[in-house]
């Protein structure tokens, strides 16, 4: 296995975090590697999204547009940032992720989304995706990195917690948290009630 991965920001580098040119290589292994998205990778991070979609059983529901990607992703202000995994120098993954804060800790990084598609799975891409945007957390000296996963996604949610050991929610009392979401046509009728 090949892997390269390289602090991806413009942060401040963070002692013992910072994996600069990094490579970790096996002759009869692919080539994994990690860089930051370019306005160029829109139409094949637009595949991925709607490859991720179907495999989380709602094709439908991907509403996004190149467009839109360009704009939110590449101009200022930025709404995310992402990350393209590839294997032997094609892109396989993403990882898309943006900063929250909490008023509680301070900065926060939340990843939207992690796919790897299903030919890839299981070469390191992953991990590698995991890994540089962790560096992320430590650069931009982020108090928690969190993220969700849909329920029948068992080999997310093992991956998440056998390989990574992160943890569902809960906090010291056992009381967990829990997701809520409003689309735009329901805060538009919410706000007619007010």
């Amino acid at each position: 296995l090949c892997l390269s991965v390289s602090l991806l920001s413009t942060a401040p580098q963070v002692s013992n975090t910072h994996v600069e040119n990094a490579y970790f290589c096996s002759s009869t292994m692919p080539k994994v590697a990690v860089r930051p998205a370019e306005s160029a990778d829109c139409g094949k991070l637009l595949e991925l999204i709607r490859e991720l979609a179907v495999y989380e059983k709602e094709p439908d529901q991907v509403k996004m547009t190149e467009e839109q990607l360009r704009r939110d992703g590449f101009s200022e202000p930025k709404r995310f940032h992402c990350l393209i995994g590839e294997l032997d120098g094609k892109p396989v993954a993403f990882a898309l992720y943006f900063f929250v804060y909490s008023t509680w800790e301070g900065t926060s990084l939340y990843l939207e989304d992690l796919f790897v598609q299903e030919a890839a799975r299981g070469q390191g891409v992953g991990m590698a995706l995991m890994a540089a945007v962790s560096q992320q957390v430590l650069a931009h000296n982020c108090a928690r990195f969190q993220w969700q996963a849909i329920d029948f996604n068992q080999p997310a949610i093992d991956f998440y917690t056998k390989r990574l050991q992160a943890r569902e929610r809960v906090e010291q009392g056992g009381h967990k948290w829990l997701n809520f979401i409003m689309s735009r046509a329901e805060v538009e009728a919410f706000l007619k009630t007010v």
